[in-house]
């Protein structure tokens, strides 16, 4: 039986790798661009880190898998917390793979804390506070410290010393690609899957410089991912002689972020959300407020069944979300000015109502309308804001399209678009184990579809 390899390059745009593979930067993955197969992965909504790896993990949308955003809200209250492995709803890859006895060594996948015992290994992923809760078997630990791994590489101040930045990213680099190779090599698998973040924080808060050949940090950049290229020709090298299924996927895409676009200060300036001096926190929300937003772009109406404070009623809350998600498709921008009589590019490139796109049973936990930014927009939730757009750090912003996914088998990504929900059926199906997992799929088995050349049928 084949084993199955998955290399996560988060937020990997496939038209950067394309540029950057035909400049002779990527000479590994331009290679594979050339065989194999190829497409444009759409992330789910919102384009969020962990909503996505989430996404890839289960199959499912996150009205089943219950992961929203890099904060949600608890049920029933004002309250935010960081959701992690413990509110994943819906059963994550390994534990398919264990129900058809197959072994998974899981490698810095977002979300994954704490590590959950499984049959093989797993080192979780951003964001994991403490290291002894995110190593399962305890004893990987050990190797760990001896090679130099960290969970995450250290910011600083990007803008002070943008070079240190570089520096601590490549260093990071260095030692995962270490303990990922290491591990292939000694411990037992079928399914891996091993994530790389340092591409994310750099285009984060260097897209400018990655894109301006004339910045004198580009250089050094360039150089960051060659190595990223080099980690991938290790990762493979680590196949050599066995029968491998190899995939390469990124959670979503990436792009400038032009437009720093502050939803909360929208929602006060339409009179949707108190003023701050009658809510300075989101859990001092009262009866005025009829709608607040959380990053990046995820909206909730103030509604009585929801909050403890919410006044509008059902029918009211869903006439209030029609509402503003006409008002949203409605703004333009241009030179920091935002409106919908502004002579601009549109703000949002999607509106979206919450039952047109989650399903399942924790969709009452969703937000009520999330909007999806335009290119060159970045959607804030930052709650204290006062102007409707301003400067950042962060000169790089996530996009919904133009991430990568590659299979090293011709035909088995289909041409065009693929969900990041189908990434989990198409690797289990081609270990066999898709079938003995527990639960529904939401995506599609991309190997059937290949197959039979047709839209295959959602797998139980």
């Amino acid at each position: 039986m084949n084993r199955a390899l998955v290399i996560g390059l988060d937020g990997m745009p496939l038209s950067l790798t394309r540029r950057l593979a035909a400049d002779g930067v990527l000479p590994c993955l331009g290679g594979l661009l050339t065989a194999g197969s190829t497409a444009e992965l759409v992330a789910p909504v919102p384009e969020v880190s962990s909503t996505s790896w989430a996404t890839f993990l289960t199959g499912v949308n996150p009205g089943r898998h219950g992961i929203y955003g890099f904060t949600d809200l608890r049920p029933g209250s004002y309250e935010v917390y960081f959701p992690n492995l413990v509110n994943l709803r819906a059963a994550p890859l390994w534990d398919h793979a264990e129900a058809a006895g197959l072994t998974t060594l899981s490698l810095n996948v977002p979300g994954t804390y704490p590590a959950p015992p499984i049959n093989g290994g797993i080192i979780s992923g951003f964001v994991a506070p403490l290291v002894e809760r995110a190593v399962q078997p305890p004893r990987l630990a050990a190797a760990m410290r001896r090679l130099g791994y960290q969970i995450e590489a250290e910011v600083g101040d990007v803008a002070a010393d943008p070079g240190a930045f570089v520096g601590r990213l490549r260093q990071a680099l260095a030692a995962r690609v270490r303990l990922y190779g290491h591990l292939l090599a000694t411990e037992p698998w079928d399914l891996a899957v091993a994530v790389v973040t340092e591409t994310d924080r750099l285009q984060h808060f260097l897209w400018r410089q990655l894109t301006d050949s004339r910045d004198e940090l580009n250089g050094p950049i360039i150089d960051f991912y060659r190595e990223v290229d080099d980690a991938v020709a290790a990762l493979l090298d680590c196949c050599a002689g066995a029968s491998t299924d190899v995939y390469i996927i990124s959670d979503h895409g990436f792009g400038p972020a032009d437009c720093q676009f502050h939803v909360n200060a929208w929602l006060r300036a339409q009179g949707w959300l108190a003023p701050l001096g009658a809510a300075p926190e989101l859990a001092a929300i009262g009866g005025s407020t009829q709608v607040f937003a959380l990053d990046p772009g995820r909206f909730y109406i103030n509604s009585g069944e929801r909050f403890a404070s919410g006044r509008a009623t059902a029918a009211q809350a869903s006439e209030l979300a029609a509402e503003i998600a006409e008002a949203l498709r409605a703004l333009r921008w241009r030179d920091g000015a935002v409106g919908p009589e502004i002579d601009g590019p549109r703000l949002m490139s999607e509106v979206c109502l919450r039952d047109d796109i989650y399903h399942g049973p924790v969709t009452d936990q969703a937000p009520d309308v999330v909007a999806v930014p335009a290119a060159g927009v970045q959607l804030r939730g930052a709650w204290r804001s006062a102007g409707l757009t301003g400067a950042d750090v962060r000169t790089g912003t996530h996009t919904r399209g133009d991430a990568l996914a590659w299979a090293s088998r011709a035909g088995l990504v289909p041409a065009g678009q693929v969900d990041m929900a189908d990434i989990a059926p198409t690797v289990l199906g081609g270990l066999g184990a898709a079938q003995a997992g527990t639960g529904r799929f939401d995506g599609r088995d991309l190997t059937r579809a290949a197959l039979v050349g047709s839209t295959p049928d959602r797998i139980d």
